[in-house]
């Protein structure tokens, strides 16, 4: 997904949110996904300002020092993505069992399945 100023959701950044909701904290979701803080921070930060309006809150406080959730916006741009891919499989499942039936039908759909993958990849989304 694209705004005018750049790729504003990818794979990794909606497997970020979807950790920051289950750890409750930058730094925790930093260390499920195996990235940096710096660069879980700055993935955030992108994504925030891209928005129309916050996707992660810091909440401040408390006994253990608060922690980051992600505002109800966040919550329904990542169930928006998610259901958008479940369609996006769908639709190349529909299309290969119904217009490709033969052996070329997996070479479609591993096809259609790479140029979408390579296109998160290079920080761009896939046209």
């Amino acid at each position: 997904m694209n705004t005018a100023s750049g790729v504003f959701l990818t794979e990794t950044r909606v497997r970020l949110l979807e950790s920051i909701e289950r750890c409750g904290s930058i730094s925790g979701a930093a260390r499920a996904m195996a990235m940096s803080y710096k660069w879980t921070w700055d993935e955030v930060n992108a994504m925030n300002r891209q928005a129309p309006g916050p996707l992660v809150v810091r909440n401040v406080g408390g006994r253990r020092g608060g922690g980051t959730s992600l505002t109800p916006y966040g919550v329904r741009v990542v169930a928006f993505y998610r259901a958008l891919a479940r369609e996006y499989q769908d639709a190349v499942e529909a299309l290969s069992e119904h217009v490709l039936t033969d052996a070329r039908a997996v070479n479609f759909r591993y096809l259609l399945r790479r140029r979408a993958l390579a296109g998160t990849w290079h920080g761009r989304e896939a046209a």
